[in-house]
């Protein structure tokens, strides 16, 4: 019968991390990673650096447009909001300004104009679905508020950036000022730039500054995929009725 050499348990753990070293495996997947390979000084000093007093940890700066410095009527809202030297960006397009009467029945919401924007918010294909959405629903265009999260049309935008620049006060500011009976919000990423948490469902985002919500896809998604229209259509008439 063959036999085996014993082998201490200093060997058995020696043979076992070179074995896994052969796989390409130096790494122990946990909640946390840990790196099977490091050394003790290695280890030492990201324990020190997890241990680091409080008054060492980076504080998030200051957000660019702080709440308290927004516009608080909407003719100075207006005003700040198509001032090229107001923090909210525009990429390269021109600013373009929201369009409607405080108090409107309805307020639309988009994350941005459109891409052929000059003068007027949404005047293409996606301001026509809209403008139809609001006919659907009762709504003459001329009692609707039409606005956008950002000024201009931008190439993928940084949401999460312009969240913490304090875009979503801005937003926020926006809706409270504006002051329509209902919003639709058109894009997901809209609840998330208004505090919603961004893994619940869009049906649970119900309102906003104590106004009647809905959100839904966003408008070029929406011209896109008929099926979300219909399904669109469908919640309008349960959250109208």
């Amino acid at each position: 019968m063959e036999t085996r050499p014993q082998l201490t348990l200093a060997e058995q753990y020696s043979a076992t991390l070179d074995w896994w070293r052969d796989a390409g495996v130096d790494c122990l997947f946990e909640d946390d990673v840990q790196n099977l390979l490091a050394n003790e000084h290695e280890s030492a000093n990201k324990n020190a650096a997890a241990q680091a007093p409080e008054s060492d940890v980076k504080v998030a700066p200051e957000p660019v447009i702080p709440e308290i410095d927004l516009p608080k009527d909407m003719p100075a809202f207006r005003g700040w909001w198509m001032d090229p030297e107001t923090p909210l960006p525009s990429g390269h397009s021109p600013r373009i300004a929201p369009r409607g009467e405080i108090g409107a029945q309805l307020m639309l919401l988009v994350p941005m104009p459109e891409v052929d924007d000059r003068e007027r918010l949404l005047a293409g294909p996606q301001g026509k679905m809209l403008d139809n959405i609001a006919i659907a629903l009762g709504i003459d265009v001329g009692r609707a508020y039409f606005a956008s999260a950002i000024p201009g049309n931008m190439t993928l935008p940084d949401w999460g950036g312009l969240l913490s620049e304090g875009a979503g006060a801005a937003l926020q500011r926006h809706i409270e000022l504006a002051k329509p009976q209902r919003v639709i919000l058109f894009g997901s990423k809209l609840p998330a730039m208004l505090g919603h948490d961004p893994a619940a469902p869009p049906e649970s985002f119900t309102e906003i500054a104590n106004i009647p919500a809905l959100t839904t896809f966003a408008p070029d998604r929406l011209l896109d995929h008929p099926r979300q229209r219909a399904r669109l259509w469908h919640r309008l008439l349960q959250w109208t009725a």
